[in-house]
């Protein structure tokens, strides 16, 4: 796992953590790798761009940001990613019992789950390339003016929920809290 983006993660910037520090990221990957039951799906869509204007499938977006990434695509593929729920209760129980090591675990997670993405993606570029397509990079909600309120769309065009178990929270956050959702475009 890339020390440097966990460090990242927890705001040392160019600063090198003590020796006790690193001996807690160690125990937390170790915990993390443990506990993560990595899991994605995707699912391949036609779409059409008009300005800002989306549609995915049949989903309508309204996203300038998102169309800009998308611009020369005719089709993506909605994305999506998680570490499971044995990360969240383990994230959870720290919260309670040290929050130090708690914060140190957010870390891990984030880059764990960041590191699983990547190489999805990579495995996807390597299944598109035979079709002559590139992939774009991810572009999640909630990125620039793309909206967390497709979350739940995209739960439901990719079977996220039945096929990797990411449900929202009625506020809209998901669960496992180590999910994500993307769109990739293909060109």
């Amino acid at each position: 796992m890339n020390i440097s983006e966990i460090l990242r993660y927890l705001g040392y910037g160019k600063n090198t953590p003590d020796e006790r520090t690193m001996e807690l990221i160690d125990i937390c990957i170790n915990e993390v790798e443990a506990a993560a039951d990595y899991k994605s799906v995707c699912r391949r869509f036609n779409v059409h761009i008009s300005g800002d204007d989306i549609r995915i499938g049949n989903l309508q977006v309204k996203s300038g940001a998102l169309a800009a990434n998308l611009r020369g695509c005719d089709e993506v593929i909605l994305f999506a990613a998680t570490l499971s729920v044995g990360v969240d209760r383990i994230l959870n129980r720290n919260i309670r019992l040290d929050m130090a090591k708690a914060a140190v675990i957010q870390a891990v997670a984030a880059t764990a789950i960041e590191e699983y993405c990547d190489r999805c993606q990579r495995e996807i570029e390597e299944e598109v390339r035979g079709e002559g397509y590139y992939v774009r990079p991810r572009f999640s909600p909630g990125y620039g003016d793309f909206s967390l309120e497709v979350q739940s769309a995209f739960l439901e065009m990719t079977d996220a929920t039945k096929l990797i178990g990411i449900t929202l929270t009625d506020g809209g956050i998901m669960v496992p809290e180590k999910s994500v959702t993307a769109v990739i475009g293909l060109t």
